[in-house]
């Protein structure tokens, strides 16, 4: 391997992180190389976009903290959660992959770019007291110029693996959250799909036939009948029947992510009781059926309920 692209993996995996910088600083140069690997000059404000949807993705379907503090999160990071505000005012709480709508937003690429310049571009080439030369700045111009654009998208496989690695293990101190890694990766490729959760409604008619919402106790008429996670599938990214009910649509649309009080925790665990004792009477199993069971065995709708909550 070019002695480059070792000096590259080793800053990647080795340099100090306080917060995700590093990652989607280097991980918006490699994509850029792979798109144009003669390239040799790239602007802030090009990397500026990319790191945006990075960030965008990984927030809007996973709301994943970049930083050990959620009170005080990193300014690029701040910026994007701005966004995302803006655009759930605007067009609802539904998750909207970035190459969807980077049309419909405002991408403060300037703002980003500062941030890059003072504090991002030149603190990735140390490790320690040593600082690699791996490319040059010119901070005045915001420009960075590649020592080997062409080995940068050549071993681009290796290198996104590097990046995600590193990532995934800081995502992982910051964020009590189940499945990062699956995570990182659809968000990597735009490809978060949910399941289709009609295949549990026999299960959920055994406890509740009579189709009563679960958030209002109300029947539910049958063009309004949808099947919620009631801990967020955001959170959980699995849908599982211990953690499945009905409820009206509108009660659903209305609720989006947030997460629930102790009482519903409550009544789901109870809920959980109950339709686990229904399954045995009907001899029922299955792969269903046994994560119910285990689920009431090992707690889980109050671990992850208090996880979501962290």
């Amino acid at each position: 391997m070019d002695q480059y692209i070792k000096d590259l993996s080793y800053v990647i995996q080795n340099g100090d992180m306080e917060n995700t910088y590093k990652m989607v600083w280097i991980r918006s140069i490699v994509e850029t190389c792979c798109l144009d690997p003669k390239t040799r000059e790239i602007h802030f404000d090009t990397l500026s976009k990319k790191i945006f949807g990075y960030y965008w993705n990984q927030t809007i379907y996973f709301d994943l903290e970049q930083s050990p503090n959620p009170k005080k999160r990193p300014g690029i990071y701040q910026l994007v959660c701005e966004e995302i505000n803006k655009f759930r005012n605007q067009h609802g709480s539904k998750p909207e992959w970035f190459s969807k709508i980077e049309s419909k937003i405002t991408i403060p690429e300037k703002k980003i770019s500062t941030i890059l310049s003072k504090d991002v571009c030149w603190r990735f080439l140390k490790v320690g007291n040593e600082s690699y030369d791996l490319y040059e700045l010119d901070k005045e111009k915001r420009t960075v110029t590649l020592k080997n654009s062409r080995l940068i998208s050549e071993y681009s496989d290796l290198l996104f693996d590097i990046i995600n690695y590193r990532w995934i293990q800081k995502l992982e101190e910051f964020n009590n959250s189940p499945r990062i890694s699956k995570k990182v990766k659809g968000t990597e490729r735009e490809d978060v799909k949910r399941g289709n959760l009609k295949k549990f409604q026999k299960y959920l008619d055994l406890e509740n036939p009579e189709q009563i919402c679960f958030i209002s106790n109300q029947p539910i008429k049958k063009n309004k009948l949808s099947i919620d996670h009631v801990i967020p599938w955001s959170y959980l990214y699995s849908d599982n029947l211990w953690n499945l009910v009905y409820v009206d649509k509108d009660k659903n649309s209305s609720k989006g992510n947030k997460i629930p009080s102790e009482s519903t925790i409550k009544k789901l665990v109870e809920r959980n009781k109950k339709l686990s004792k229904l399954i045995d009477q009907k001899n029922f199993k299955d792969k269903n059926t046994e994560d119910l069971e285990l689920s009431i065995e090992r707690d889980w709708v109050k671990y992850f309920w208090v996880g979501c909550k962290g």
